[in-house]
């Protein structure tokens, strides 16, 4: 169960986005669900992106012992990345989130000593917001 908690903590810090000030951001409805086996209840979270720029992962406060690092953007469209994260429950995690107009589809695949967890990501975009 740590591991699956874990595991939801690493969706929250790579879909939880530096917003950026502009007048008309995109509100994003995303949705992650996770590929155990069985069936999970996806995390829903609202996130004010960017208009029109690439996804960027970032780590959360929390996440001391996580370092992103081999962030790939394809035009503003594709970011592929890595984060390992040290300590008693390392991890090591491979994203990759393709952002078009109006949809945003990825995978996370997370290894750690006690098994892989892959993540799915899907949203859509449902209005507009400012950034703070």
């Amino acid at each position: 169960m740590k591991k699956l908690l874990l595991g939801m903590a690493l969706l929250s810090v790579m879909i939880s986005a530096s917003v950026w000030a502009a007048d008309s951001d995109e509100l994003w409805e995303i949705k992650t669900r996770m590929n155990l086996g069985m069936k999970v209840q996806a995390v829903t979270n609202k996130v004010c992106l960017p208009k029109g720029e690439a996804y960027m992962p970032e780590k959360s406060p929390q996440d001391k012992n996580c370092e992103i690092t081999d962030v790939k953007v394809t035009g503003n469209k594709t970011t592929t990345w890595k984060m390992h994260c040290s300590g008693e429950d390392a991890t090591d995690t491979v994203g990759e989130v393709t952002r078009t107009k109006d949809a945003i589809k990825g995978t996370m695949q997370t290894t750690m000593k006690d098994g892989n967890l892959k993540q799915i990501i899907s949203g859509k975009l449902v209005g507009v917001c400012q950034a703070k």
